[in-house]
């Protein structure tokens, strides 16, 4: 009955509510202790004769050093295996509870970045929008004379580049994009997503937005940017008019003055006197030296009055913009 009992799972340390180390007396204490409130003659219950006999059995093969040194052996490796399953079990409870944080992490930055993108094209939608509402009411404005009305219609598109740069190797905020483009041309919004290197600059005027594509590939400042490009994906019209007007204007002078019919109207004043020319234009910023709208050598009174038509005409929509801002403000 001894070895029989040497195979079986059950804890006998455990039924007789006693530890490993207890002593053959101990063990003895306890089997009468609970040997008594199971006997079959003292207690009805179905159970108590089994329990009874399990106690019996316990006892004795625990009180015999032979049969308990085995029985010791297969429990203290029972006990063992017990362990490391439920290390087992903890380990892959952890790995499947970081595989779920991994997989969440990974959800949420993707949404993270659908949401960014979808407000950046929000925002780029916005402002076509704003475009093509000022052109309309450029438009219904316009006298039919005027004289810009030859010069293609500028948008708020128009004054805004698209730059993009690898955000890893350069975590640029748009206070540093204004800071590094500002010195080039005057930036007036900056728009960028949070996940992705690119945003959206809009320039106060298509002059700025026209100095760094001129010097996009010669200034080292710009060299961080993988590309710079028109937000609209395209040259702006006015500038590619005006770029023509001008080369127009230049041959036909070159042209006039070598046929010998130079004017007798040169007398050496200019278009303006100095005091008008001050108090209408004096706010007028004129487009930087390395842009084409300034590099017509000697350009004659007429070139110069179309330059200066042209940024007035740029001031005044500078004016409205500033305008619908403030009404904008207000409303809030």
């Amino acid at each position: 009955m001894a070895k029989k009992a040497t195979d079986s799972d059950v804890d006998y340390y455990e039924l007789l509510g006693i530890e490993i180390t207890s002593t053959t007396k101990e063990i003895t204490k306890a089997y009468r202790k609970k040997a008594l409130s199971v006997h079959p003659d003292k207690n009805p219950s179905p159970d108590a004769a089994a329990l009874f006999h399990a106690l019996s059995e316990a006892h004795e093969l625990l009180r015999n050093e032979q049969s308990r040194a085995v029985y010791d052996r297969l429990y203290k490796a029972r006990l063992d295996r017990k362990k490391k399953q439920y290390e087992m079990d903890s380990k892959r409870r952890k790995a499947q509870e970081d595989l779920e944080a991994r997989e969440s992490q990974a959800k949420k930055a993707k949404m993270d970045e659908k949401q960014a993108e979808a407000q950046f094209q929000a925002e780029l939608a916005r402002l076509r929008a704003e475009g093509a509402k000022r052109r309309q009411e450029d438009w219904k404005e316009e006298t039919p004379n005027a004289p810009e009305e030859e010069i293609p219609e500028t948008t708020e598109l128009d004054c805004s580049l698209k730059l993009k740069w690898k955000r890893k190797k350069h975590a640029l905020t748009p206070d540093d994009l204004q800071t590094l483009l500002n010195p080039i041309g005057k930036v007036d919004t900056v728009v960028m997503t949070e996940k992705k290197g690119n945003a959206l600059v809009v320039f106060t005027s298509i002059v700025g937005a026209h100095a760094v594509m001129t010097q996009k590939d010669t200034n080292s400042e710009l060299g961080l940017f993988e590309s710079i490009d028109w937000a609209t994906g395209k040259e702006p019209a006015v500038i590619g008019k005006l770029n023509d007007e001008l080369k127009m204007k230049r041959e036909a002078k070159t042209a006039f003055f070598n046929s010998g019919a130079r004017p007798a109207v040169s007398n050496g004043k200019p278009l303006f006197s100095s005091g008008v020319k001050k108090s209408l234009f004096s706010h007028i910023q004129l487009p930087p030296a390395k842009t084409s709208f300034s590099n017509a050598p000697n350009l004659s009174d007429s070139d110069y009055e179309a330059i200066t038509l042209m940024k007035m005409r740029q001031a005044e929509r500078d004016r409205l913009l500033q305008q619908i801002k403030e009404e904008e403000k207000q409303q809030l």
